[in-house]
């Protein structure tokens, strides 16, 4: 568990999300690498109401822009790629991964910190003030517009998926497959002891259930019981909008 606490994954809330019955795991055989590659088959054909991948930054700013006033999200969308950045995050959060550097917008700035209780040391419950603007940003989208903008750059999803060298399996399959990941993290509530990290470098759980979780779930739990609750409620919700219309 690293002290900076750099964590970005709720940055999938603007692609939509979805609850199932296998773990993330099924669907990929092995982590894609962040961004596109030239040593992977074409991307399908895009309809002509779209634009290339290559050319849907801007397409895919205006119709993002709506889903929350935050700012965190105006900075991420500013970013060149950002439907290919995005499909590399979930695809990472599907194997467990946390995608810090493609998310860090929405990273917190303050400092991670541990006290000692009864003779253990804990996660500082003062901690979890930082992930507040992370779930008030979840709380701010609006599942159904979520939806919707996924549904309408579906097609540009895809490619992006099949760019990254997942030829078999879609773009809604992957964000299926992160948000099972992440909305399978225990709600942890009261103390959460810690130990010292492998080489004495950061801090572990105690608990060996939860040490032994994906990377992605552990950092989730770190958001504290409240704010993990409120993105964990939000992704189900935009999962329920990705039904059957």
């Amino acid at each position: 568990m690293n002290k900076s606490g750099n964590w970005g994954v709720v940055g999938l809330l603007i692609a939509g999300a979805a609850a199932g019955v296998f773990g993330a795991r099924y669907f990929f055989p092995r982590p894609p690498e962040p961004g596109l590659s030239s040593a992977v088959p074409a991307a399908p054909s895009i309809p002509s109401n779209l634009p290339a991948l290559e050319d849907s930054d801007k397409y895919a700013r205006e119709k993002a822009a709506g889903l929350s006033a935050d700012l965190s999200l105006r900075e991420w969308l500013e970013g060149d790629d950002v439907i290919a950045r995005l499909t590399a995050a979930f695809n990472r959060a599907a194997h467990g991964q946390i995608p810090r550097d493609i998310l860090a917008p929405f990273a917190p700035r303050e400092k991670f910190k541990v006290v000692k209780k009864d003779k253990r040391f804990i996660i500082d419950p003062a901690c979890y003030a930082r992930y507040d603007k992370v779930a008030a940003f979840a709380a701010s989208v609006d599942a159904r517009a979520a939806a919707d903008v996924f549904t309408a750059l579906l097609p540009l999803f895809d490619a992006a998926q099949r760019a990254l060298g997942e030829p078999n399996t879609s773009a809604q399959e992957a964000l299926l497959a992160a948000v099972r990941e992440l909305t399978a993290a225990p709600v942890v509530e009261g103390d959460v002891a810690l130990k010292a990290g492998k080489k004495g470098i950061g801090w572990a759980y105690a608990d060996d259930k939860l040490e032994n979780l994906s990377p992605a779930q552990k950092q989730l739990i770190r958001l504290g019981p409240k704010n993990q609750a409120v993105v964990q409620a939000k992704l189900r919700a935009i999962a329920e909008a990705l039904g059957p219309r």
